[in-house]
């Protein structure tokens, strides 16, 4: 069995190999036996379920630990040995790195070198994303820690980006600012658009807010639409755009008449372009009918996921389901699109791109999930859902409430966190984590394909309530 280290009867998926080092203060060992064997992992008996399956947390002390698995029955006795090296957690080298600050007024102009590029809170991998950035977009940078670089975007608000992920032209003393020749409003079929006309590329962030959007352009000397009024139509409500305040910042409001469905922003030139998703429209009497919807089965290929007890590998549970969900979804008069219809490997962006190429409202990735060192599966397992953005929020709880009340499974919770099929703003985006791989009865339950033909029920029962409670009383979206 790939991943799994095994001896006759006895194997272990988890951890990969017997020589590993671990930051956290306990692993779990994860494997499977012959249903009848005695099994004890450092002399401590462990329970093994009807299936063969065992799961056992095991504490780690500092530096080296054996662990020693021993798995026994009247035909056959087996044993494993792991050495642990428990190690202190790493922090990042430009975290601990000297701040290298420019002289005052001196600039590095610097710009990006491909699209959806993170501007970050601090300068660490794992920090909070502020925004993402166009290809050449232009930045002016004045300081440096580790590999990052630090962004000026005001004069009290600064970012950091990689500093591989830009281009340095020239150092220059004093900042440079664009300039708005025209802002105008546009529509299609499914979108409203804003566009504003640029001199050059700069850096932005949109916030969503109560009643739509607000955008904040950075690094801008003048705007043409400043003092505007603009004819609106559709689900546009209201569009102001701010005058240019004195940290050279323009800020747009966008009202809209109805909930927020998705939004991006691209660029085309010098023209940013504020892409708004329109209200669909739902049937109540089938709220599923015309709606195009993007499944996710995530991981494929050579990324198998989480990997069971047994060894059946996540990659294969997620397809499963996502094949029954796009079945009963069909039946009720939905358009679906899937990023992968065969265990084949398909880039985490690429994903994306399928979603949003093919126009989805809704995009959803089906997981079966697992935990780092130092958690507790026995404490911490049931169905769980991931969000990012506020506009998915209200689809995340709705998923979770209807799938734990028909599945009869354990709430894991609802959590906003950044993963590549969360992060993006269009299609609504939600990540399910359906059961547990890791935890033994949970593992027995995704095994069984009634359980995943009841999850897919389950997940299209959520869609169907998520879209009725998005239709006013007047039958507007």
């Amino acid at each position: 069995m790939s991943c799994s280290l095994q001896t006759e009867a006895l194997q272990v998926v988890y951890p990969k190999t017997l020589n590993t080092e671990i930051s956290a203060q306990s692993t779990f060992i994860i494997g499977s036996t012959t249903p009848d064997s005695k099994l004890k992992i450092n002399d401590i008996d462990v329970k093994v379920y009807e299936n063969g399956s065992f799961v056992q947390v095991v504490p780690l002390n500092e530096g080296v630990n054996q662990i020693k698995i021993d798995s026994q029955n009247e035909k056959e006795h087996d044993t494993l040995t792991y050495i642990i090296n428990r190690v202190a957690p790493k922090v990042s080298k430009s975290m601990q790195a000297a701040l290298e600050e420019f002289p005052e007024n001196q600039y590095i102009y610097a710009s990006v070198l491909k699209n959806n590029t993170p501007l970050r809170s601090e300068p660490d991998e794992n920090a909070k994303r502020i925004t993402h950035l166009n290809k050449n977009t232009v930045l002016m940078v004045n300081g440096k820690k580790g590999d990052y670089y630090r962004v000026s975007l005001t004069p009290t608000e600064n970012a950091w980006i990689r500093s591989d992920f830009v281009v340095n032209y020239s150092t220059i003393n004093e900042k440079m600012y664009a300039t708005v020749s025209q802002v105008s409003l546009t529509d299609d079929k499914l979108y409203n658009y804003i566009t504003t006309d640029l001199s050059f590329q700069i850096p932005y962030k949109i916030v969503e807010t109560d009643n739509g959007l607000k955008m904040e352009l950075y690094n801008v000397d003048k705007n043409a639409a400043d003092t505007m009024t603009f004819p609106t139509s559709g689900d546009l409500k209201n569009l102001t755009v701010n005058s240019v305040s004195v940290d050279k910042t323009s800020t747009y409001y966008i009202e809209l008449k109805n909930k927020l469905w998705g939004y991006e922003v691209f660029q085309e030139d010098n023209k940013l372009v504020l892409k708004i998703r329109k209200s669909p429209q739902i049937d109540k009497e089938n709220p599923l009918k015309d709606i195009i919807i993007c499944l996710d089965a995530g991981h494929g290929g050579d990324d198998a996921g989480a990997i069971g007890p047994t060894g059946t590998k996540e990659k294969e549970i997620n397809l499963d389901v996502v094949k029954r969900l796009q079945k009963v979804l069909e039946d009720a008069g939905a358009k679906v699109v899937l990023t992968r219809t065969e265990d084949i490997n398909v880039p985490l962006y690429d994903r994306v791109k399928i979603a949003k190429q093919a126009d989805s409202l809704i995009c959803i990735s089906i997981h079966s999930n697992a935990l780092a060192d130092g958690a507790d599966p026995f404490k911490k397992h049931g169905t769980s859902v991931f969000f990012y953005n506020k506009e998915s929020a209200q689809l995340a709880k709705t998923m979770r409430d209807v799938i734990t009340q028909k599945l009869g499974t354990k709430d894991d919770g609802v959590s906003k966190c950044s993963f590549v099929m969360t992060r993006p703003t269009m299609p609504l985006s939600v990540l399910i984590e359906v059961a547990y791989m890791i935890h033994p009865e949970e593992y027995k339950l995704l095994l069984d394909k009634d359980f995943r033909q009841k999850a897919a029920e389950s997940i299209k029962s959520g869609l169907e309530q998520y879209l009725l409670n998005s239709v006013n009383s007047d039958g507007t979206n």
